[in-house]
């Protein structure tokens, strides 16, 4: 009967994590995944996912391009409330494509000198 308790309990706080929709300029370096939202241009996602890399790898026609994307996932942060690392966790990969003129204003175009 514990053991059913723990599961319901785990099932329902995974279920409580709310799935967001991202967009914004991804770039990646050899499976190490960085991507900036268009409406929080100040804050670096790291983001690990094999599939988002691959389409990445077949979008990009140079090293360190930056490329739209459009995901939905779940925020997965880590640190203090001062500092600490910022994740996203791909549920689903919606759009991969280069970046269009006026995409993301607010996101400079050297976002590729993060992974330098």
């Amino acid at each position: 009967m514990r053991l059913l308790s723990v599961v319901v309990i785990a099932s329902l706080l995974t279920a409580c994590e709310r799935s967001i929709e991202v967009r914004g300029i991804y770039v990646n370096d050899d499976g190490a995944g960085a991507l900036v939202p268009c409406d929080q241009p100040k804050t670096l996602l790291s983001v690990s996912d094999s599939g988002l890399a691959s389409r990445y790898r077949l979008q990009a026609t140079k090293p360190y391009e930056p490329v739209y994307v459009r995901l939905r996932g779940v925020r997965a942060d880590s640190g203090s409330i001062y500092g600490g690392n910022h994740h996203l966790r791909v549920g689903q990969i919606l759009e991969v494509r280069a970046r269009g003129a006026g995409e993301c204003p607010n996101v400079a175009n050297s976002v590729s000198s993060v992974l330098r």
